[in-house]
């Protein structure tokens, strides 16, 4: 019997790639059986590089995913930890492909075997670089336990640590440093170990290097809304508030162009530098007045339903700028010759025109249905349920001696409120179709006078049925409560469908008309 040939890594260049495409296969699909018969046959096949990307047969398996770990799992037992750690062309070890597929359990096998992998650079990357690239938090979390960070290459500090920051700023999974005694124990350290890189070696470090190294991840933190990753900046190295990127445009100034008014905020958290901060002129000569004047991208936009409600965060959005900006930015003008208002008014044209038709349209199907509502509850009010006594004309069902007098009462009530309130509602919707529909109406006059609209619509829809309800029960319900019940049931299914369908547009703008607003002072921390 020949003897088993020892484990030796093939040459690519004297490797036939399509011998191999049956263990190539095997590892696709995790059919272990088949694999082990072709290792048998073929021992070097563990460390062969059986693709043009020199992967080998555990790259394929462990980037197919997590549907086939039990195949994994066998390829990993029978490796050396030293086997664990062969590249693809790339230069990267089998845990940098599980940590861009997310790959969890995988990569937990393959640390177990070999725990040197986590620390195995490939191109000044490590695994958690590329996990917090690719946005897989769990796996950020799971590496963020198992790299060690008193070894070469520390993933925590210099260049590496500033990738890694900008990679979970763009991810979205980033804890600030003041938070993790609130946080998981493993975001506890990316909190400490970020804080490290912030807080210790910037110490080592001239202004222009700190500057340098500082600027990419506080500007992306700055597009992308997220203040904490500023503060634990501006905390670590105050200096960086002053920096500003090829367009001259400082945090501020950015949080603006991008609408990310929880980045804005920090500026009430300020001193009186904040005076200074919002005096920034760029290359356009556009201050941060011209750019709050600007019309925002779709997605920004769109976080708030219908154009009368966009036109309004637009409108607040400028005034709050406008409350922090110097008096002697209103009027300044950009190269064009444009002062703020006017680059404001020509921007926000279209939107204009939209809110204004959005909000004939949504008044006038309410005027439409308030009137409905209206002829049906008059009428209902001189066709009294029962009928009229023939002697003194007193409604039958308000009898003393009628066990049904509080329903009557009930039914009157409501009645009267349904009308008055669908009254209220035509009025408030019909001062809606007449406004002259100018940007400052839009701030607050239009969306109170649609508020008002839709609550009092609702109130009347609401009383309507109560008193429809009533004088069913009146005229079928007497000794028989359960048709009552049965009544009211049915009479909860429009309110209910008014609830769901309008209830989230009212509650955006009673928030937004007569609530604290988005811009304000959010903690008490001083922000430089």
């Amino acid at each position: 019997m020949m003897s088993r040939k020892p484990r030796r890594r093939a040459d690519k260049k004297s490797t036939e790639l399509i011998s191999y495409l049956p263990l190539y296969k095997a590892a696709l699909e995790g059919q272990w059986k088949e694999a082990r018969t072709f290792i048998d046959e073929n021992p070097e096949a563990f460390t062969t590089k059986i693709t043009i990307a020199s992967e080998t047969a555990l790259h394929i398996a462990v980037g197919t995913g997590k549907d086939i770990i039990p195949f994994v799992e066998k390829m990993v037992r029978k490796m050396s930890p030293e086997e664990l750690a062969l590249t693809d062309q790339n230069g990267d070890t089998v845990l940098f492909v599980a940590a861009m597929v997310g790959n969890l359990d995988a990569a937990k096998l393959l640390v177990n075997k070999n725990p040197n992998l986590p620390n195995t650079s490939s191109k000044s990357d490590l695994p958690i670089h590329r996990a917090a690239q690719y946005g897989h938090k769990p796996m950020v979390q799971y590496l963020l336990q198992v790299t060690r960070s008193d070894i070469e290459p520390i993933p925590f500090s210099g260049e590496s640590g500033v990738k890694l920051l900008i990679n979970v700023i763009i991810a979205e999974f980033y804890v600030s440093f003041g938070k993790f005694k609130r946080a998981t124990k493993l975001m506890h350290r990316q909190s400490v170990e970020l804080a490290k890189l912030l807080r210790m070696e910037i110490m080592e470090l001239d202004d222009a290097k700190a500057h340098s190294l500082l600027q990419p991840p506080l500007h992306l933190a700055a597009n992308l809304g997220v203040c904490e990753i500023i503060e634990d900046i501006v905390e670590a190295f105050p200096p960086a508030i002053w920096s500003s990127n090829e367009e001259n445009h400082n945090v501020f100034q950015l949080a603006v162009t991008h609408s990310r008014e929880n980045v804005f905020n920090l500026i009430f958290q300020m001193s009186e530098y904040r005076h200074l901060v919002t005096r920034y002129i760029d290359s356009q000569g556009n201050n941060i007045l011209h750019l709050a004047g600007r019309l925002p991208s779709s997605d920004r936009l769109n976080l708030v339903s219908g154009a009368a409600l966009q036109m309004q965060r637009e409108l607040q959005w400028f005034k709050a700028v406008e409350q922090v900006a110097h008096h002697a930015l209103k009027t300044a003008k950009n190269i064009d010759g444009k002062n703020p208002a006017v680059v404001f008014t020509e921007s926000h044209q279209n939107l204009v025109k939209e809110g204004e038709k959005w909000l004939k349209d949504t008044a006038t199907s309410c005027t439409v249905a308030a009137a409905l509502i209206a002829t049906v509850v008059f009428a209902a009010a001189i066709t009294i349920p029962g009928g009229n006594d023939q002697n003194d004309g007193t409604p039958l069902f308000f009898k003393p001696q009628q066990h049904v007098e509080k329903a009557f009462a009930v039914f009157g009530v409501f009645d009267a409120v349904s009308l008055f309130s669908s009254v209220a509602s035509i009025l408030m919707f019909l001062s809606i179709l007449t406004s002259r529909y100018s940007e400052a109406d839009f701030h607050f006059a239009l969306p109170n006078l649609l508020t008002i609209g839709l609550t009092m619509l609702f109130v009347s829809i609401t009383s309507m049925m109560i008193a429809f309800s009533s004088a069913l029960y009146l005229v079928f319900g007497q000794g028989k409560p359960w048709r009552l019940f049965l009544v009211v049931g049915l009479a909860m299914l429009p309110v209910s469908l008014f609830i769901i369908l309008q209830l989230p547009l009212l509650k955006e703008m009673a928030y937004a008309t007569y609530g604290r607003g988005i811009f304000r002072k959010k903690s008490s921390r001083r922000f430089h």
